[in-house]
């Protein structure tokens, strides 16, 4: 018996919750999270994609997306504990890009390389940035400080690299649709 086809399928509200519990803590760095309730609040909002990567029933790695105007933030990648390695993340990365492709591109956000950081940290993220290059996502030439944490930008369009203007404008919006104004203010550096 053939095992079964990878499929990328929207997630339900009981499924991000655990993949938040379960997953998403152990996955990104606290700074980094966003609240469970903000993100199931822009779900029932219609305005975040959770999207899981199956096989047959098996969970192999999740895509949380920030739907705009023009442009949607990849907000959250992983592949699931004990499958990383195994091209989870390539293999999202290529569905997205097919059922956004009629979007003006996805905007990713990495973690930058910067002084300050272990030698070992920087490598970790160096070794993310090359994970996107691989996968097609251009460095749009800009960094953002979002609460606390420096992002380098990058981005993936069906019509080629995303224009760093549109894109930037893009990214700010995206911020500003939830966040009060001082607080995005205060947290949100588009570019630094």
């Amino acid at each position: 018996m053939s095992e079964p086809k990878q499929l990328l399928r929207p997630l339900s509200r009981r499924e991000v919750r655990w993949i938040y519990r379960w997953e998403m803590k152990k996955a990104f760095p606290a700074a980094e999270l966003k609240p469970l309730w903000s993100i199931l609040s822009m779900m029932a909002a219609g305005e975040y994609d959770a999207l899981g990567l199956f096989r047959g029933e098996e969970l192999l790695g999740y895509a949380l997306l920030r739907r705009g105007a023009s442009f949607v933030l990849l907000d959250y990648l992983a592949a699931c504990q004990g499958k990383e390695g195994r091209g989870t993340g390539s293999a999202i990365l290529t569905e997205l890009k097919e059922r956004y492709a009629h979007t003006a591109g996805i905007l990713a956000e990495a973690e930058a390389v910067e002084e300050g950081v272990s030698q070992e940290e920087n490598e970790l993220r160096q070794r993310r940035l090359s994970f996107y290059a691989r996968n097609g996502f251009a460095d749009l030439g800009y960094e953002a400080d979002i609460f606390t944490v420096r992002y380098a930008i990058l981005g993936w369009s069906a019509q080629g690299t995303p224009e760093r203007s549109a894109a930037m404008e893009a990214h700010r919006a995206l911020y500003r649709l939830r966040i009060l104004e001082p607080l995005y203010r205060r947290y949100v550096h588009i570019p630094v």
